[in-house]
C-alpha cells in the first residue's frame, strides 16, 4: 500500500540528504584558521631566523700597516686583512725583538691596529 501526504498534513517526510550540521562547518573553519595562523607565523619565523643569521656584507681588505713598537718606537710593517677583524695577534718587533700584542679593528672600511706591550 503506498501512503501520500494528506494535505494540511503537519507530518514531513525524512530527507534522505544530510544537511552538514554547523558544529562541522565551524570545526572546519577553526581548522583552517588555525593552519593558516601557523603558516603566517612559521613565515614571520623563517624571516626572523633569516635576518638574524645573515652575513652583512663586508668589503674585504688587506694591506700593510705601519705599526710603531711600544718598547722602542721603531715603525715596521705588518701584513693586516679584514678577516682579522676584532682579533688580538702577537708578534716580535721587526727592530727589538720584544713581544707585543696587535688589536685589529675595521672602521669606516679602513684597517685599524693598535700595539700594546704583552
Amino acid at each position: 500500500m503506498i501512503v501520500k501526504d494528506k494535505p494540511g498534513s503537519t507530518e514531513k517526510k525524512a530527507s534522505t540528504r544530510k544537511k552538514p550540521s554547523r558544529v562541522v562547518n565551524s570545526a572546519r573553519t577553526t581548522e583552517r584558521a588555525e593552519a593558516n595562523e601557523d603558516k603566517r607565523q612559521a613565515k614571520v619565523l623563517e624571516t626572523v631566523l633569516s635576518e638574524v643569521t645573515a652575513q652583512p656584507e663586508t668589503e674585504h681588505l688587506e694591506e700593510d700597516v705601519s705599526v710603531a713598537c711600544p718598547y722602542c718606537d721603531e715603525a715596521f710593517e705588518v701584513h693586516l686583512t679584514s678577516e682579522q677583524d676584532g682579533q688580538s695577534i702577537y708578534q716580535d718587533c721587526q727592530v727589538c725583538s720584544r713581544s707585543m700584542s696587535l688589536h685589529i679593528q675595521v672602521e669606516d672600511g679602513e684597517l685599524q691596529v693598535e700595539a700594546n706591550r704583552s
